[in-house]
């Protein structure tokens, strides 16, 4: 038993369901801070999730829209014997505009750098739009390329790529 001059009186003395009580008050404070620190961690994962998967759709939506073809005649593709190139004829058959400045050309699977590259819009344009035929004037290794079988890719900016066989 203990003394009650070392104790003062309090209503909860001595009482057993008040001390379980306050022990399940102190545990359940405990939980919820726990739980509300679980809660912000998972909130910042969520968010970096939504927010990665938005870019993605993005992406793929503009991809989806986007669409390449080479229209030249693949028996016949011209080349400048005088300025050592070949022209390819690309034109935009997706719905998106595209930056003529950021195409990339394989041909072979060797990709043309672009200093031996030139791009021109016929309308002087500095937007390739839906409908618009892009001009690829591409100077190649070996030039001229040898006579057979070959192959041209333009790719955009975002991936997509439109892609031709021809013969020299």
């Amino acid at each position: 038993m203990r003394d009650e001059h070392l104790y003062p009186q309090h209503p909860f003395f001595g009482c057993e369901k008040a001390e379980t009580a306050v022990t399940h008050m102190i545990f359940f404070i405990a939980a919820i801070i726990i739980a509300m620190g679980v809660v912000t961690v998972l909130s910042a994962d969520i968010q970096s999730m939504v927010s990665s998967s938005s870019v993605n759709s993005k992406l793929l939506s503009e991809q989806i829209r986007t669409d390449i073809t080479i229209v030249n005649d693949p028996y016949i593709i011209p080349y400048d014997a005088t300025g050592h190139y070949y022209t390819f004829y690309a034109k935009n058959t997706g719905k998106t505009e595209l930056a003529p400045e950021f195409i990339t050309v394989l041909v072979d699977g060797i990709l043309i750098e672009s200093t031996d590259m030139d791009v021109d819009l016929p309308d002087g344009d500095v937007v390739w739009r839906p409908g618009d035929v892009l001009l690829v004037n591409v100077t190649t290794t070996p030039d001229p390329l040898e006579a057979g079988d070959h192959r041209v890719v333009i790719a955009a900016e975002n991936g997509k790529s439109g892609g031709m066989n021809f013969i020299t």
